[in-house]
């Protein structure tokens, strides 16, 4: 096994005893409506875990243990900690670091499919608008939620807080961006 599956199968393991142990938690102490959302997001990892196994793609581990790190962060920060629900700011910096985290995910997958290298601007813009865009579909998705089972409290309060999780996106992806084009980040072993 390279020391890349073994670092995938690692982090994975973590993540998901630590997914176990916050579901089962929550579980105890009555929080119902946020285990679907958090069993969704382990599921999903898993199925990315999976994919990335069957159709060999790469993920270098930094960008993997942000991401398990921002998916984390959600449950137990978020929903058990509540933070969500006692911090103007928490939601604030989960929206930027978990754009940060993501738009880098998606780069790195864009990335492999790309033949040759790409000039450093095209690659800002490209991890750019990657950050943005998942930005803006979570935001999106997050309106369908609300509207749909009228979650107590709502993702989305108010304009307002939608358009500073945008701004706070902006920032996530952004930052991505810069350090994209900063480090020879395409190296799979980062």
């Amino acid at each position: 096994m390279t020391d890349n599956r073994l670092a995938m199968r690692s982090i994975t393991a973590l993540f998901l005893a630590g997914q176990i142990l916050l579901l089962m938690l929550l579980a105890a102490r009555g929080n119902n409506n946020y285990i679907h959302g958090i069993a969704a997001t382990t599921g999903l990892w898993l199925a990315y875990c999976y994919c990335e196994t069957k159709f060999r793609l790469s993920m270098n581990n930094y960008v993997r243990t942000i991401l398990v790190i921002t998916l984390f962060s959600d449950g137990f920060l978020g929903y058990y900690l509540q933070l969500y629900l006692t911090s103007n700011v928490f939601d604030k910096l989960q929206h930027a670091f978990g754009t940060y985290s993501f738009a880098l995910f998606g780069y790195l997958l864009v990335a492999q499919r790309i033949k040759g290298p790409l000039p450093r601007e095209v690659n800002f813009i490209l991890v750019l608008c990657l950050g943005i865009s998942m930005g803006a579909v979570y935001e999106i998705l997050e309106f369908i939620v609300d509207n749909t089972t009228r979650p107590d409290p709502p993702g989305q309060p108010s304009l307002l807080d939608t358009d500073l999780d945008l701004i706070a996106d902006s920032v996530g992806a952004a930052v991505a961006a810069v350090h994209a084009c900063s480090v020879k980040f395409i190296n799979r072993h980062f």
